[in-house]
């Protein structure tokens, strides 16, 4: 038994026997240092020290285990600090992050329970960090590096997801898709860097001003497309009405007025404005709705550029 005991106090982890009436009839000394606010020994009565145990949980599944036979574990992810435990006698801090164990003993016709504590601070400040790792690369996955808008693989997905929600809710639904005229000619005539700064800057002032502007679904998205070609997706939206936010997103980058000396469609840069739209029930899909916005966009560039064209109805 002294051998027992020895080992018992040589781990780093908690192990406190209790009987039926809750006195502690063996704590080790990992567990006895941990509890750094009260002193609890051998004879102790558990809930005299901490009273405030009565109403937790913990101190249920201690009388479920002593009543009934009925083990228990109590994670950190719903119970974080069943007990006042600290690291190194830290007392300022808050109480580490708990697993703990309760086990049911039968000696000599008598019921104990045995509490098993695990410090897993370290194991969920880790697993934080995974977490918010993870979800790093998954928005870095998921966003155009250049813009800071939502990437090509991005805009399939929230493209489906607006489809599904326009069937589901037999609501309206629009894509614009609109290209930044005659951005070759700027990148030759002004150097790549430039023609970086000209697409950061546009779907920078672009993704504030559709925050801003009344009457466009909070769901409403921006993502790249693809080189100098940009698609935004507005839920709740007809194409009829999509017109007349597609003009004032044209004004606004128009109006942002980065030079452009090489285009011949205006001294500064400008973008024609492809709409189509998708309507539950009829043959739209989701590669009709790409197409038809990339036509209609296609016949803006075509009739002159720096303007908004409507996909022709069906």
């Amino acid at each position: 038994m002294l051998l027992f005991e020895q080992a018992l106090n040589k781990l780093q982890s908690g192990v406190m026997i209790l009987d039926s009436e809750l006195n502690v009839i063996f704590v080790n000394h990992w567990l006895v240092e941990s509890f750094t606010q009260v002193s609890v020994v051998q004879g102790s009565v558990l809930t005299e020290l901490l009273p405030e145990l009565s109403s937790q949980r913990i101190y249920t599944c201690i009388r479920q285990a002593l009543d009934r036979g009925l083990p228990a574990v109590l994670s950190p992810a719903l119970n974080r600090t069943p007990l006042p435990l600290y690291s190194k006698g830290k007392t300022d801090a808050e109480p580490f992050a708990q697993m703990i164990r309760i086990q049911p003993i039968k000696h000599d016709n008598k019921s104990y329970c045995m509490l098993e504590v695990q410090d897993v601070s370290t194991m969920m400040h880790r697993e934080r960090l995974l977490n918010q790792q993870a979800k790093k690369l998954n928005q870095m996955a998921l966003t155009d590096e250049l813009t800071g808008v939502a990437n090509r693989r991005c805009f399939n997905s929230l493209l489906e997801h607006a489809i599904a929600e326009a069937t589901r809710q037999s609501s309206a639904l629009s894509l614009l898709f609109f290209d930044i005229d005659c951005f070759k000619l700027y990148n030759d005539h002004l150097g790549h860097q430039a023609g970086d700064y000209c697409l950061s800057k546009i779907t920078r002032v672009l993704s504030e001003h559709i925050k801003l502007t009344q009457g466009i679904d909070r769901a409403a998205s921006l993502a790249r497309y693809g080189g100098e070609e940009f698609c935004i997706i507005l839920p709740n939206i007809a194409p009829d009405d999509a017109v007349a936010f597609a003009e004032s997103f044209r004004h606004v980058i128009e109006t942002i007025g980065l030079p452009h000396p090489a285009s011949p469609v205006s001294s500064v840069v400008t973008a024609s404005f492809g709409i189509s739209g998708f309507k539950a029930g009829k043959s739209d899909t989701f590669t009709s709705i790409v197409l038809k916005a990339d036509n209609a966009l296609y016949r803006a560039k075509a009739s002159g550029r720096n303007q908004v064209v409507l996909a022709n109805k069906e």
